[in-house]
């Protein structure tokens, strides 16, 4: 069987939202009020996520930058694994096209990130294997052969990355307003800019392609 990359981070903060999820099921009220709770809930929800990427970027109670190094690059290992599929899968060229992007995109920043290490850290090497459990908690429901035969593809590919580069921009969020090197600030920048405009050509795509869905 392959192997897929290890990463933990998004599976923490899944299990915070589905934590307060559960929480906002239980309270009650009349229409207006549910509103506001459900407001509050989404308040929470990102603070929440926050805080979490926060701490598992940090060793001895601060920022890591090869903590944020550890967590990105297998994580990017992950949307190419996806982008890799949709090469061979792609039924829209507008999917076409972001994946290839991808797999450019995120091979070179994970050869910074590997290159960043070595010079800091003496060595460049990161841990790439994860289970289906850690997987799906990094935002990927399926692995890249479940993935492949899903039907209609680009809509399954959609809802896996989308979820992926939420994760991706949290993570960059916390590198970008904490490390003091400027090229993983520039790095981080960089990811959250192209993945928030990623995550947005995915949903208008979703929304014209699969109304229904």
């Amino acid at each position: 069987m392959r192997k897929y990359i290890r990463f933990w981070l998004p599976a923490l903060m899944l299990s915070a939202t589905l934590a307060l999820a559960s929480c906002a099921g239980s309270g009650g009220g009349d229409e207006q009020g549910s509103s506001g709770s459900e407001d509050g809930m989404q308040e929470m929800d990102h603070g929440s996520e926050s805080t979490e990427t926060s701490e598992m970027l940090m060793e001895n109670g601060e920022y890591s930058d090869e903590r944020f190094i550890d967590a990105m690059v297998p994580h990017h290992q992950g949307a190419i694994d996806m982008a890799q599929v949709a090469l061979e899968r792609a039924e829209h060229p507008e999917i076409l096209a972001l994946a290839e992007e991808i797999v450019s995109a995120q091979e070179t920043e994970i050869g910074q990130l590997k290159a960043i290490k070595q010079e800091q850290f003496g060595t460049s090497e990161v841990t790439m294997e994860m289970s289906a459990a850690e997987m799906e908690g990094m935002g990927m429901t399926m692995d890249p052969d479940e993935l492949a035969n899903q039907e209609p593809f680009d809509e399954a590919f959609i809802d896996n990355m989308i979820p992926h580069h939420e994760s991706a921009i949290s993570m960059a969020s916390v590198a970008l307003a904490e490390s003091e090197n400027p090229e993983i600030r520039e790095i981080a920048g960089a990811i959250v800019e192209a993945q928030e405009r990623e995550i947005e050509q995915m949903r208008s795509w979703r929304d014209e392609w699969y109304p229904e869905g």
